[in-house]
């Protein structure tokens, strides 16, 4: 007896045959330009690995004149012999930036504090003076040679850079002679003695 075979079977069939066959084509694909990207990295790397194992040899042969098997031999027995004093170190270390993270927090509040201090120096204009004394401890540094008469210091009085320096001299003066509380006791300095 023959089986009788339906066209949608045979369709079915051919249909699934179609869809296994695509399926192993696009698996060759894949490989192929798995392999061909193999290739291309192999091309990319042996110049490179190359060059690196030309200037390895170039570079041990250079370190063979001054150090021999034995001694990297000695210098690993070293190190191996070192690591836990290397580990004690490290973690010296690590207390060490611990300790200067905590020294930074707290220097911040007394950097603040200094801050605050020279912007409210600033603000009242203690900056400003500095040149004022720069300039008058200069003065002070080289005298006139011969006196000036008091017509000349008269005649003076009418350069505004003297009559600036002698209001400041005077406010400064007013500054000094202010009553003033004394920090330890509340008697002036001159009716303590």
């Amino acid at each position: 007896m023959t089986d009788v075979i339906s066209p949608t079977t045979v369709e079915d069939r051919l249909d699934l045959l179609s869809r296994q066959v695509a399926a192993v084509a696009e698996d060759l694909r894949k490989q192929r330009e798995s392999r061909e990207q193999w290739q291309e990295l192999a091309q990319t790397l042996v110049p490179v690995s190359q060059d690196a194992f030309e200037l390895a040899s170039r570079e041990l042969d250079d370190l063979s004149r001054d150090v021999t098997v034995d001694d990297a031999v000695r210098f690993s027995r070293t190190m191996a012999r070192s690591l836990p004093r290397l580990e004690t170190m490290l973690r010296q270390l690590d207390s060490l930036a611990e300790l200067g993270a905590e020294l930074t927090s707290l220097s911040g509040a007394g950097v603040g504090r200094l801050s605050e201090l020279l912007a409210g120096a600033e603000r009242d204009g203690w900056f400003d003076l500095v040149p004022v004394l720069a300039d008058a401890a200069g003065a002070l540094r080289q005298p006139p040679a011969d006196p000036p008469s008091a017509l000349a210091l008269v005649k003076s009085l009418r350069d505004p850079r003297t009559r600036r320096g002698l209001a400041t001299l005077l406010l400064v003066l007013q500054a000094l002679g202010q009553e003033r509380p004394s920090r330890s006791s509340s008697a002036p300095l001159h009716e303590r003695g």
